[in-house]
């Protein structure tokens, strides 16, 4: 009797420790992609369950996933045109200031030209008033390579030229051929051409 008690005892103490194991979780729930799905309604939703769910809360929820998306993309596109807005405008600044010194430099670089010019012009008509032919053209020549297309610089040249044809019978033909091409390039001073022409007659 005594060794049946004892059988009895331990298959008592294995059936509790069988009830023991299957009652203990050695790991914790898997998180599967529908258990997630849960918590993000849930979390969306306050305690919305997704079983329960209807097709106008999942209609919402998308709605306003949908919305929340595009605000997000709105903000993103607004931050980007201010930063393009900004690098811009800074672009438009150091363009300008460069456009601006750039003509600043051709501005000097024109007066200076304009300087030199204008005194060696004034050399040559002084030497012109002296009757100084050549001492003129040597100056006038200067000035034309300053500003070739000047009507100016070309009239005195062809007129000093004309009257060193006429006075000391020099440079007559050189002075004929400048006149063609003035009458080329100025056909609107044809009138005024035309009196240093007669005194060219003998090159006509």
């Amino acid at each position: 009797m005594g060794g049946g008690g004892s059988i009895q005892g331990m298959i008592t103490s294995l059936n509790n420790n069988k009830k023991l194991l299957r009652s203990k979780r050695f790991f914790k729930k898997e998180r599967t992609f529908m258990s997630l799905k849960k918590e993000y309604f849930k979390a969306a939703q306050g305690e919305l369950n997704f079983k329960e769910a209807s097709k106008e809360d999942l209609l919402r929820i998308r709605v306003k996933i949908v919305k929340k998306r595009k605000k997000e993309n709105l903000a993103i596109v607004i931050s980007a045109l201010i930063v393009i807005s900004i690098f811009s405008y800074f672009a438009f600044i150091l363009v300008e200031k460069h456009n601006l010194s750039s003509k600043n430099l051709q501005l000097r670089e024109f007066r200076k030209k304009e300087i030199k010019f204008l005194a060696l012009i004034d050399d040559g008509d002084e030497w012109f008033k002296k009757g100084k032919w050549q001492h003129s053209i040597y100056f006038y020549e200067e000035a034309k390579v300053i500003f070739p297309k000047n009507y100016d610089i070309n009239y005195r040249l062809i007129r000093t030229y004309s009257f060193q044809c006429e006075n000391q019978y020099k440079n007559c033909h050189t002075a004929k051929e400048l006149l063609d091409q003035l009458f080329l390039i100025f056909p609107n001073k044809e009138k005024e051409l035309s009196e240093i022409k007669k005194q060219l007659i003998y090159e006509y």
